[in-house]
C-alpha cells in the first residue's frame, strides 16, 4: 500500500509535465484558431464600414451566378456611389469623409433586405448582390436607397451636411449572362446617374 502510494505519486510526478504541456498545447491551438478567424474575417471585411470586401462579395457573387444559372432564376446588382465624399474631404477633413462612408453604408443597409449583401466596392463605391430579385423589384430597392441616405443629412460640428448617392441598376438574366458582366453593366448605369445629375436611381439601358 505504501509502494502503491509512492509508485502512484511517482507515476503523477513523471504525467503532470505532459498533462501541463497537452493541456498549453490545447490553449494555445485554441489561441491559433481564434487567431485565423480574426485574420480570416478582417481580410473579408472593410475595416473602415464593417461590410464585407470584394474578395469576399467576389465569392458569394459567384455561388448566386452559379445557382441562378442552374435554377433559372434572376439576381440583380445595384452600384452605390457617393456624390459627395470629396467636398466633404475638402471642407471639413478626411475625418469627417470617413464619417460620411460610415453613414452612407448605414442608411444603405436600412433599405436591404436580410438576403441582400453590401460590399464596399472601393473608395465611395459601394456593391449590393440582391439574390433572386427581378430588375424591376431591383429599380425599387434602388430607389429605397437612394432615397434613405437622401433624407438623412451628416452632422458635421452642428452643420447638417447634404448627403445623396447615384445608384446604378443591372440584372441577371436580362442585362447580362454572366456575374462580371451583370457588376459592369450596373456600374455604366451608376455613371449614368452621375452625369444626369447625381442623387438619381437608374437602370442599364442599352442606349
Amino acid at each position: 500500500s505504501i509502494f502503491t502510494l509512492a509508485y502512484g505519486a511517482q507515476l503523477m510526478g513523471r504525467l503532470a509535465p505532459m498533462l501541463l504541456v497537452a493541456y498549453l498545447t490545447t490553449m494555445l491551438s485554441a489561441d491559433i484558431r481564434y487567431a485565423i478567424r480574426r485574420i480570416k474575417i478582417l481580410s473579408e471585411t472593410d475595416e473602415l464600414t464593417g461590410v464585407i470586401n470584394m474578395r469576399a462579395f467576389s465569392a458569394i457573387l459567384e455561388r448566386e451566378a452559379g445557382l441562378s444559372m442552374r435554377y433559372s432564376r434572376s439576381y440583380s446588382i445595384l452600384m452605390v456611389d457617393s456624390d459627395n465624399l470629396k467636398s466633404v474631404n475638402d471642407t471639413f477633413g478626411h475625418e469627417a469623409g470617413n464619417r460620411l462612408l460610415i453613414h452612407v453604408v448605414n442608411h444603405i443597409q436600412t433599405a436591404l433586405r436580410s438576403t441582400d449583401v453590401l460590399a464596399r466596392y472601393g473608395g465611395d463605391e459601394f456593391v449590393v448582390l440582391l439574390p433572386e430579385t427581378s430588375g424591376a423589384h431591383a429599380r425599387e430597392i434602388a430607389e429605397r436607397v437612394r432615397s434613405a441616405v437622401d433624407r438623412s443629412p451628416l452632422d458635421v460640428r452642428g452643420a447638417q451636411v447634404p448627403t445623396t448617392v447615384s445608384v446604378g441598376v443591372a440584372s441577371y438574366p436580362d442585362d447580362a449572362q454572366d456575374a462580371d458582366a451583370v457588376l459592369d453593366k450596373a456600374d455604366k448605369a451608376m455613371y449614368q446617374s452621375k452625369q444626369n445629375g447625381r442623387n438619381q436611381a437608374s437602370a442599364f439601358s442599352a442606349a
